[in-house]
């Protein structure tokens, strides 16, 4: 019997994730977008994230055509989140957190 190979080719995406902050629980239902250096730069309601799963686009937040990140637009800047991260966040509360990205040109 011959064996056989197969070749899988991804191409990558010309961008990289940076980590420049975190998730935080906050008070009043409220999660805290906390970037290193700056503090909090947005306060988001855990309904809204419930919201976007279910179809909706709250202001400023939208899912990845994959589903798999969640894109929030702040002041000048978009932020990235694993919606894997946000929903292990939600479930946890208060006690888990949440990586914050934002995407950078992959230059070689």
């Amino acid at each position: 019997m011959m064996g056989f190979v197969i070749t899988s080719e991804r191409i990558a995406d010309p961008v990289r994730y940076e980590k420049v902050g975190r998730l935080l629980p906050g008070d009043d239902e409220m999660i805290r977008v906390m970037v290193d250096g700056f503090g909090e730069v947005m306060r988001i309601p855990k309904s809204d994230f419930v919201l976007l799963w279910n179809g909706l686009s709250p202001d400023g937040m939208r899912l990845s055509e994959s589903e798999n990140r969640v894109i929030l637009s702040g002041e000048g800047e978009e932020y990235v989140v694993l919606t894997r991260q946000v929903r292990g966040m939600l479930e946890g509360w208060p006690k888990k957190k949440a990586a914050v990205f934002v995407m950078r040109e992959n230059t070689p």
